[in-house]
């Protein structure tokens, strides 16, 4: 099924200008419906012999995932960073596999 919700795909920008201390925020690329995926033990395996952890991950519906696109917020505000996208050719889909960030980014204003 296609209804977990809505996320919203984010690129990390410099807010500031030439000359100013880097102040980094989040900024919008879009949004996708998506469907949580189940993790299974291959690829939760897999992820901790990189060292590596993953905490979701999630099919975008009738969207091109911009290459751009290394952030996503859903509905419930929380944040993750995109570890891999993985086109999916016959659903006209991509896979995002999420990691949750533990400190969260400011959004910049549209």
């Amino acid at each position: 099924m296609r209804d977990a919700g809505i996320l919203t795909l984010y690129n990390l920008t410099s807010t500031t200008s030439t000359g100013d201390v880097p102040v980094e925020k989040l900024e919008s690329l879009g949004t996708a419906f998506y469907a949580e995926r189940t993790v299974g033990y291959n690829r939760i395996y897999a992820a901790r012999g990189a060292n590596q952890e993953i905490d979701m991950v999630v099919r975008c519906y009738n969207t091109d995932v911009p290459y751009s696109a290394k952030y996503v917020i859903l509905e419930d505000g929380n944040q993750y960073q995109i570890s891999v996208k993985q086109k999916i050719v016959d659903e006209d889909a991509t896979d995002l596999i999420l990691v949750r960030l533990e400190d969260y980014y400011d959004v910049a204003s549209e």
